[in-house]
């Protein structure tokens, strides 16, 4: 496992329109963290720049406190697992999407990956088993089965570093527990950055950052920022009464 540090990173695409500025967050081995905020506050840019994709422009990133500039980028990723907020799955079997993380992958190993994405659950029931072909994009899968495909082939590849961009958003509540459970087991063995939208999946995190403008404006862990009353306990509030409209809203439907 590597320790990340992103140390006091501005970032802009053009001249003087920065997108990040001067963010400094430390990611220690085996933890995870979170990051969190408004949609275009500059949390999947501060992902491309930990994942080699751009350049600082001012500040660095280190690996173990190596600049990431200079070390093997092509190798650093390979000991990455990333899980899209939407899925990327091919119109092939479950196996065949699974092991295209991991060719020479063991069955055991598929299969392992798969219980602790709890998709084992829902692939022991399809007739064809591991066999099953998804459609393209995953269509013949519902959108939590999908998502937990996509949270198994990251965990085949036994990544040292696991990056989630709001892996569970879009889900149901049923499938957002399993992939809450899978998230804290992996947390146990790799070191996970999570974007998260549905703030309750990252309670247990080590430590959270709360992104605004592009700036950190706040840190720490999910119980002391909730108490310290700043803007992570009004998003908490806000999410929260969001949550009891829907609730109403899809029982007067029901009714």
């Amino acid at each position: 496992n590597s320790a990340i540090t992103v140390e006091h990173v501005t970032f802009e695409y053009s001249h003087n329109d920065p997108v990040l500025t001067n963010v400094s967050i430390a990611i220690p081995k085996g933890s995870m963290v979170a990051l969190v905020g408004k949609s275009g506050a500059g949390k999947s840019t501060l992902i491309d720049l930990v994942m080699g994709f751009h350049e600082c422009t001012e500040g660095r990133i280190a690996i173990d406190g190596v600049s990431l500039s200079d070390i093997d980028i092509d190798s650093f990723r390979r000991r990455v697992g990333y899980v899209p907020q939407d899925n990327i799955l091919f119109n092939m079997t479950i196996r065949d999407n699974l092991v295209w993380a991991k060719a020479d992958a063991s069955e055991e190993e598929v299969r392992s990956a798969c219980r602790l994405a709890n998709a084992d659950e829902f692939i022991d029931g399809f007739r064809d088993g591991l066999d099953t072909v998804v459609g393209d994009r995953g269509v013949r899968l519902s959108g939590g089965q999908a998502q937990r495909i996509s949270l198994a082939r990251a965990i085949l590849r036994k990544p040292e570093l696991l990056i989630l961009d709001e892996a569970t958003s879009s889900l149901d509540s049923h499938s957002e527990q399993l992939i809450q459970k899978s998230i804290n087991a992996i947390a146990e063995e790799s070191t996970v950055i999570a974007i998260a939208h549905r703030l309750s999946t990252i309670a247990r995190a080590d430590r959270i950052y709360v992104i605004a403008d592009g700036r950190v404006i706040e840190q720490g862990s999910y119980n002391d920022l909730v108490e310290h009353g700043g803007t992570f306990s009004r998003m908490i509030e806000a999410q929260a009464l969001d949550d009891k409209t829907a609730t109403v809203e899809n029982r007067e439907v029901v009714s």
